[in-house]
């Protein structure tokens, strides 16, 4: 092999990632109807057409959709029932959406750990947190894995907590061939311009439950009833709702982007099919276990460092002066559990005053080793639908490269 580029030799990938815009004729269409047609707002038009080809597409239920991942998260709470002081469990490696969504309703985040080798939420943890004010779990599928939902949906059976899963990163994954999204309760997806589907920002609630779906769909419209036969000026407001309303020019790219779903998905699953076969022999090198029946949409692929020596930020380091881009987080914040947020109870910006429904929550910074674990040692390869062949070719041929050089015979 040649010598690292980091030390002075040749890059093993010399060209850039492969990145074209994912936005093109397809989006401008759909955007030309909603212009055109001289309404950009909902509920009608572009954005209860997206709901209906997406309730097609993930096989039947009721669709809702809201202005980003988290504000999906918080209406599905909302329409699960939740409210102040409830206990709702949830991990703290994830997005801060997915906990922001809790403490909108004035509910309290409590954090569960993971299992290593899945990366994601763990059932045992979850079950060990669960108490008399617990409301819901909110499985978060990470980096596009799937969650145990047989495990889940036995402790809502057991308990009768209900199931929110978490979607934001996981647009097309399946568990024992059912859509994930459409087998906890209820569900919220994000797209924002980093998901496999994205209409620059936007959501969405799904959920089989037309109790539920109802609930949403007034929370997420200051529960206006949207019903010519009531006389303006007497809408009933019948409970607190927000307005996370979408335009009709969120639908028209995110119809675009339902369009475009399948490629994405098996795309991004031919190139981590890769990863494991051509990188799974390389030592001190730990791929995640896919839980049984679990179809996975994938994100850069979480793998982690288990060894000791080099450390992580050296591989790192050569990786990318390779000219492989490689990250170390899971999410913007390592663990929630050691932000001023949580750490503090920081709910408002000016003040250290902790809200009546926060007062009596106490947290252990330590008290989710296993987040701790893989957040130092993870290294996320890259996956992303628009790379080439040769674009992975350089990857696994730098991996290869980086790990002959110091560990021999990779």
């Amino acid at each position: 092999m040649d010598k690292l580029a980091i030390n002075g030799g040749p890059k093993a990938k010399p060209t850039p990632f492969h990145m074209p815009n994912r936005y093109g004729e397809e989006e401008l269409a759909m955007l030309r109807e909603v212009v055109e047609s001289g309404r950009l707002m909902g509920p009608g038009g572009k954005v209860r057409e997206f709901e209906e080809q997406v309730a097609k597409f993930f096989g039947g239920g009721h669709v809702v959709m809201v202005t980003s991942g988290t504000t999906a998260l918080n209406t599905g709470l909302a329409a699960l029932g939740v409210s102040e002081g409830d206990e709702v469990i949830t991990t703290p490696m994830t997005d801060i959406g997915t906990v922001a969504a809790i403490l909108m309703l004035h509910a309290v985040p409590i954090f569960a750990d993971i299992d290593l080798e899945t990366r994601l939420i763990s059932p045992s943890s979850v079950r060990e947190r669960i108490t008399e004010r617990t409301k819901a779990i909110i499985t978060v599928h990470m980096a596009g894995l799937p969650c145990d939902m047989d495990e889940f949906l036995r402790i809502s059976d057991d308990t009768g907590v209900r199931i929110l899963e978490d979607c934001a990163q996981a647009h097309g994954g399946k568990y024992k061939g059912r859509y994930l999204g459409t087998i906890g309760h209820a569900s919220g997806f994000s797209m924002n311009e980093s998901k496999q589907m994205s209409c620059g920002d936007g959501g969405f609630v799904m959920t089989n439950d037309e109790d539920t779906a109802r609930v949403a769909t007034l929370f997420h419209d200051k529960t206006y009833q949207r019903d010519p036969s009531i006389p303006r000026g007497q809408e009933p407001i019948p409970f607190f709702g927000m307005n996370y309303r979408p335009s009709g020019l969120q639908a028209a790219v995110g119809l675009a982007q339902l369009n475009k779903l399948p490629f994405v998905v098996s795309r991004r699953d031919a190139i981590v099919k890769r990863y494991y076969e051509e990188l799974s022999d390389l030592p001190h090198l730990d791929l995640p276990a896919i839980c049984d029946g679990g179809e996975p949409s994938w994100w850069p692929l979480a793998s982690r460092y288990t060894g000791e020596i080099p450390d992580r930020s050296e591989l790192v380091a050569a990786m990318r002066a390779e000219g492989v881009t490689m990250s170390t987080g899971m999410s913007p914040s390592n663990n929630i559990l050691r932000t001023e947020l949580i750490s503090r109870k920081r709910f408002y910006a000016l003040t250290d005053k902790v809200p009546s429904f926060w007062q009596d929550t106490v947290y252990d910074p330590d008290s989710c080793p296993n987040v701790d674990e893989l957040q130092r040692t993870v290294m996320r390869l890259p996956v992303d639908q628009r790379y080439t062949d040769e674009d992975i070719d350089q990857t696994i041929l730098a991996m290869r490269k980086v790990w002959q050089h110091f560990f021999g015979n990779a």
